[in-house]
């Protein structure tokens, strides 16, 4: 690990105004949940808390792959890649310096995430609001860390940014696709229910994790803390190695 490395992508997120960007979107997103709540005719606190957990989520997705994979096509592009690795910096330590800061940023966005709900409903906050917090921080931090390996994989960042939100929504919709596999309404679907569960195998259950419910009825049967800390260190694990692989194969 090299923590200069990791310093130097923490720099380039605040120069790129990411953090002010981010933090500007979540305040606008959190007073526009609370006036929308305000139109409710009753539980307002609780409309308002659901409304900014579901917009909030989407944000801090799409701000943080963007950003990972447009900075790291623009810093192969300009040669920073190359540059970097000319240095005392092994290619192991420069793709998990990378991931390591992207996931920091993940983790700090998901904490003011957090902070914002706190703020909307005090009164609400109970361990589903822990669980929904650490489950949106597994959430972002597989995020980045997928956003990195397509950013490494696919010369384009427009299509490395397409790729990895069509990840997200296969995860997000996984289960609704095992639903229909194992329901008796579909008698035979073959090869296609064969391969949905072959990816299901490989794609994280992002529709288990941040669940609004948490934050209004508490938390069920079913997900607990050390589901989403086990499959979210394994899958970032499982891609951060596969974007390895590629990096060290790669010519330059």
């Amino acid at each position: 690990m090299s923590y200069p490395l990791v310093r130097y992508v923490l720099l380039a997120a605040v120069r790129d105004k990411l953090i002010v960007s981010l933090l500007i979107l979540l305040v606008l997103g959190c007073s526009l949940a609370i006036f929308v709540g305000s139109s409710a005719v009753i539980e307002k606190d609780r409309f308002a808390l659901v409304f900014a957990a579901g917009g909030l989520r989407l944000t801090s997705v799409l701000g943080l792959v963007l950003f990972v994979v447009f900075f790291v096509r623009r810093s192969f592009d300009g040669k920073d890649v190359e540059f970097l690795l000319s240095r005392p910096i092994s290619r192991v330590a420069f793709l998990y310096s990378y991931a390591l800061a992207f996931s920091l940023l993940a983790l700090v966005l998901s904490l003011a995430i957090g902070l914002c709900l706190y703020i909307i409903g005090p009164h609400l906050f109970g361990y589903g609001h822990i669980l929904w917090i650490f489950s949106i921080i597994a959430e972002n931090v597989i995020m980045v860390n997928t956003a990195l390996f397509f950013s490494l994989y696919m010369s384009s960042a427009t299509s490395a940014a397409m790729s990895t939100f069509a990840f997200y929504v296969l995860a997000r919709m996984m289960g609704q696709l095992l639903g229909i596999v194992d329901s008796n309404l579909v008698i035979d679907t073959g090869p296609m229910a064969m391969a949905v569960q072959l990816v299901s195998v490989l794609t994280p259950r992002l529709d288990l994790l941040g669940q609004t419910s948490w934050l209004i009825y508490g938390v069920g049967e079913g997900v607990s803390l050390g589901f989403v800390l086990v499959q979210g260190f394994f899958f970032c694990a499982l891609v951060t190695l596969a974007g390895l692989l590629d990096l060290l194969k790669r010519q330059f």
